[in-house]
């Protein structure tokens, strides 16, 4: 997949800031936090591996959170029961070895752009972040990456969403103009690699990568590779609306708009593979209620989990597919609080990568 010149942004941030100072409107800044946290990851204790003899599973278990959602309301469908699900592998059906409900600690990253072109367009989408801090809980985890010509921890784990607030207001947006997307997916993914229960990622941005050592195919293997939800919130539609008003001009920004489909294909891929949701607002404000979304989301998840029948030590991306079944094996009827049915969305990962032998 091509990745988009310097052409572009050259052109973006001429428009950008040719469109006024009111974008450029800051909260007042506060002091960077200095205390990094430890967070989530606990080092496995040193005798743990010493154990003479120990019995091994061979057979892995695979677990899958799905969120059940009417796609019109955007309401959550709480009350699903085990014998509602059903689980398919490479479409196989699979045992459901375990289900419920998760109410389990969040653990979140923001991964935020802080390139150039996002520098005119943050503060709005900065403000309405806060409102999706304001619905973690005391026992959640967040973290902050931002991430221009490379990736970097803002914020470490911290239980304190103010630290991520401040953390905010003080990054330095715009001092380059490059962006690499991929990279800090990658080592974000990484970094959660040993985080047991519930993890998201949260990228604000643009979508556009111009900089990073790993390809988009690289990014979407390592996604589809990890049990962590990626929401993306898509931002260049400040950049698409520029560019659409040179196109009347006359001017030819066919491969510019193009760069930005590609973009915003990638980032929908992306959340589509580890059932999470992509959100391309064209006002700001749609940005409350998609934090808002997001927020909900991940409180309204089922964990599912299943041992891969049959079970190949194969290296290879196996397929899942989650439905809802009543229990006669016809599809699930669900209706609203008006007993009208209503076609229902689950949004779960597409497939797990079994290990090599």
């Amino acid at each position: 997949m091509k990745t988009p010149g310097r052409k572009l942004w050259a052109l973006a941030l001429a428009i950008l800031l040719a469109a006024g100072s009111g974008l450029l409107a800051l909260a007042q800044q506060q002091e960077p936090p200095t205390e990094q946290k430890q967070g989530p990851i606990q080092p496995k204790p040193e005798d743990e591996d010493k154990t003479p003899y120990a019995l091994r599973v061979e057979v892995p278990l695979v677990e899958v959170d799905a969120a059940v959602i009417d796609p019109k309301s955007g309401t959550f469908i709480p009350g699903l029961k085990k014998e509602h699900f059903r689980l398919y592998m490479d479409g196989v059906e699979q045992e459901i070895a375990a289900f419920a409900p998760t109410e389990a600690p969040l653990t979140t990253v923001l991964v935020v752009e802080a390139s150039q072109a996002f520098y005119y367009i943050r503060y709005e989408n900065l403000q309405a972040a806060y409102l999706f801090l304001r619905q973690l809980r005391k026992d959640d985890w967040v973290a902050l990456v931002g991430y221009d010509m490379r990736p970097r921890v803002e914020v470490d784990f911290t239980h304190d969403p103010q630290e991520i607030t401040g953390a905010l207001q003080y990054m330095q947006f715009g001092g380059f103009s490059e962006a690499n997307m991929y990279d800090a997916i990658i080592d974000t993914l990484e970094r959660l690699k040993d985080v047991e229960g519930k993890k998201s990622i949260v990228v604000i941005g643009t979508g556009i990568d111009t900089f990073s050592k790993h390809t988009w195919d690289d990014a979407r293997k390592a996604a589809r590779e990890h049990r962590t939800t990626i929401f993306c919130v898509g931002m260049s539609w400040p950049i698409r609306l520029a560019l659409e008003q040179y196109q009347v001009r006359g001017y030819r920004v066919g491969d510019q708009l193009m760069d930005i489909n590609i973009a915003e294909a990638q980032m929908r891929d992306l959340a589509v593979q580890t059932g999470g949701r992509a959100y391309f607002p064209r006002f700001t404000g749609e940005l409350p209620g998609i934090y808002g979304d997001i927020g909900a989301m991940l409180r309204n998840q089922y964990t599912l989990a299943f041992q891969p029948k049959p079970f190949k030590k194969d290296g290879k991306f196996h397929k899942i597919e989650v439905k809802l079944m009543a229990p006669d094996g016809k599809p699930l009827k669900v209706v609203n609080q008006d007993q009208k049915e209503i076609k229902v969305e689950v949004h779960a990962r597409k497939g797990y990568y079994a290990p090599e032998s």
